[in-house]
């Protein structure tokens, strides 16, 4: 969050930043911030595909990942391999942060 005034209540609120939001691109439409990629001259520019011919992992990732809590609140039953593996590198990023501050004290 971050914050701003309010003149009518005088005190500070906060403001909620808006997500951009993602749409998919019509197939054919060249791709903005990929002009870095090497290519020929004579090559058309890189330009978004059909939804059909992307890998089917491309769909997860406009999903949110789970946060630490969420993961501490799943049962193990339901959790999938990629649920533990990223609990148990959030629990691994905590250790070496408390770490980390425990060595700069």
């Amino acid at each position: 969050y971050s914050y701003i005034y309010i003149d009518t209540m005088h005190r500070l609120a906060p403001l909620k930043r808006s997500l951009p939001v993602l749409q998919a691109m019509k197939p054919g439409t060249a791709i903005p911030g990929l002009e870095c990629i090497k290519r020929k001259a004579d090559e058309p520019p890189v330009a978004a595909m059909e939804r059909s011919e992307y890998p089917s992992w491309v769909e997860n990732l406009s999903r949110p990942m789970l946060s630490l809590a969420k993961l501490r609140q799943m049962p193990e039953e339901e959790a999938t391999d990629a649920d533990r593996k990223r609990y148990l590198k959030l629990i691994r990023r905590g250790v070496i942060k408390d770490n980390n501050l425990d060595s700069s004290a």
